[in-house]
């Protein structure tokens, strides 16, 4: 859903490494730029892209559903956060945890099955 990324700490010796990874990311949708608040270089650029991006989303129109897009993703993502913190957080959950972590890792049970496992005991003692 990114418009544009910032490779940040584009100075001195991580230039080489900023570099590269504007090059991975360039063969992606959104637009990217280095930047560096150390030395000011790129900065003026990055502006320069914002305002050009916002100018051509409000003209043609698409700004809104853009928006409405990424609105819609982060209300799901803060619902899977949310939830997932809750059921990490369940009394239940967090004392069954650690031995299924370690029947997993250990191959005793698939992940799958951990999973399933950990999930019926949360719905049921809620």
């Amino acid at each position: 859903m990114a418009d544009l990324v910032v490779v940040t700490k584009s100075d001195g010796e991580l230039v080489v490494p900023a570099r590269r990874i504007q090059a991975e990311y360039t063969i992606w949708k959104p637009k990217v730029v280095r930047i560096s608040s150390q030395t000011g270089q790129g900065v003026p650029e990055l502006w320069n892209t914002m305002l050009q991006f916002r100018d051509a989303m409000l003209s043609s129109g698409e700004l809104p559903v853009h928006r409405q897009t990424q609105q819609k993703v982060w209300l799901w993502n803060l619902i899977q956060e949310n939830a997932l913190c809750h059921f990490q957080q369940h009394p239940a959950v967090r004392a069954e945890l650690p031995e299924m972590e370690r029947r997993v890792t250990c191959g005793d049970i698939s992940p799958g099955l951990a999973s399933d496992l950990l999930l019926k005991v949360f719905s049921t003692i809620q």
